[in-house]
């Protein structure tokens, strides 16, 4: 008979994450797996004396391999441990210690429990939320060692997806429909999204999900479209690019504002990942907009057409993004043209803060001051107004305090500090 450790027993405590090494993540990740995925009994084989057939039996009734024993595992701090679960909404923790000091259960005892596999799911998703800190926390990491730790975080990835595969539980696709208030009197503008499930394997496939800030900012968009999609002197086509489109809410409305509006434009949204762009893609056809899907990889930006206008809503997940984004829009922005940026401000966990970056890599166009005296007629990017947005009932995250709405356009350097 084989026994195992319940699960609260020994996956490592995800309030302390950071501290924990890439062997014990490992060491917990292989226990799960052999616990709930056992990998399939050798075949049997056939014994013969002589070149006769003597006996068959499974290897295993006849060598006993034991079970490998751990050292130097990372226990449950004291306290109340961290449930791992990730989600910002009503966070339930577990009350008590789970550092258990029970015996070894039946492994077919331990499967059936509920609670513990409950557990073990929850675990899972936390860590895969929460990876980017573990993976990046390491001082003076190399490369390689970085990539170790990708490694071991789709391997949890792989993992929750088989939890989800067995219990027949994979979250649905929803579709969503968005009904706007059209410029003052007009027929109110009718979207309809699918909202792809987060893949259990790639923790940054966000845009599968429409999210709050996309949607106050096309209510905006809406309801006052002179504001922000202000049509330019010419006869050329209007240009309007859309960074990080996600399910593609603000690019399909605007699409539809300019069909109602009778205006020539073209529209281009990107995204990177090839999940959401297929999703993308499915929504665009849905609503059966002119709207054009590439694919965009912001840290490495090709040349880019100028555009009048460029769109982004909640696409700073890290304090390089700001800094990736900067780059697309100086190489993509006309010069008389705006970027409209809306971040929601989050409060806590690993994205709390990072609106803040956007202050950091955008010169700020309201200071009055001069920077740089005799700078030849130079321009910069530059925030020339941002306004705060509360809360919305019924939409958002739990960890979402408000949202910042940024207009960012080229500003000769006097105006920039």
């Amino acid at each position: 008979m084989t026994y195992f450790r319940a699960p609260t027993s020994f996956l490592p405590s995800l309030s302390i994450l950071c501290t924990h090494t890439t062997a014990s993540v490992k060491d917990a990740l292989q226990d799960l797996k052999e616990l709930y995925f056992p990998a399939p009994a050798p075949p049997q084989r056939t014994l013969s004396i002589n070149g006769v057939p003597a006996l068959k039996q499974d290897i295993s009734d006849t060598v006993h391999v034991p079970r490998r024993k751990r050292t130097g595992r990372l226990k449950h701090s004291d306290g109340v441990p961290d449930s791992g679960y990730a989600s910002e909404e009503d966070e339930a923790e577990l009350e008590g210690d789970l550092e258990s000091e029970a015996e070894d259960l039946d492994v077919d005892i331990l499967r059936a429990d509920e609670f513990e596999r409950d557990f073990a799911i929850k675990w899972l998703t936390g860590l895969i939320k929460r990876s980017d800190a573990w993976i990046h926390t390491l001082e003076s990491a190399t490369e390689q060692e970085e990539d170790v730790r990708l490694s071991v975080i789709e391997e949890a990835g792989r993992l929750l997806a088989r939890f989800a595969g067995d219990d027949e539980q994979q979250e649905d696709a929803l579709t969503r429909k968005f009904t706007f208030p059209f410029g003052a009197e007009g027929k109110a503008i009718t979207i309809e999204l699918n909202d792809a499930p987060l893949s259990p394997t790639d923790h940054t496939s966000v845009g599968l999900q429409s999210w709050a800030s996309a949607i106050i900012f096309t209510e905006r968009i809406c309801a006052d479209p002179a504001r922000y999609i202000s049509i330019p002197q010419g006869a050329a086509p209007l240009r309007v690019l859309e960074l990080g489109a996600g399910t593609g809410l603000l690019s399909i409305a605007t699409a539809q504002i300019f069909d109602r509006m009778e205006v020539d434009a073209k529209i281009v949204a990107t995204d990177y990942h090839s999940a959401v762009l297929h999703n993308l893609l499915r929504n665009v056809q849905t609503n059966n907009v002119s709207v054009q899907i590439e694919s965009l990889d912001w840290s490495r930006p090709p040349p880019l057409e100028p555009y009048d206008i460029i769109l982004a809503a909640d696409v700073v997940y890290h304090p390089e993004h700001a800094k990736w984004i900067k780059i697309c829009v100086e190489k993509a922005l006309k010069k008389g043209g705006v970027f409209w940026l809306i971040i929601a401000m989050r409060s806590t966990g690993r994205h709390e803060g990072l609106w803040e970056t956007v202050d950091d890599v955008f010169a700020d166009g309201q200071c009055g001051f001069t920077r740089h005296e005799g700078c030849g007629g130079e321009t910069k990017l530059a925030v020339v107004q941002k306004e705060d947005v509360g809360r919305r009932g019924g939409i958002g995250r739990a960890d979402e305090v408000g949202y910042r709405l940024f207009e960012i356009r080229w500003l000769p350097c006097r105006y920039c500090c």
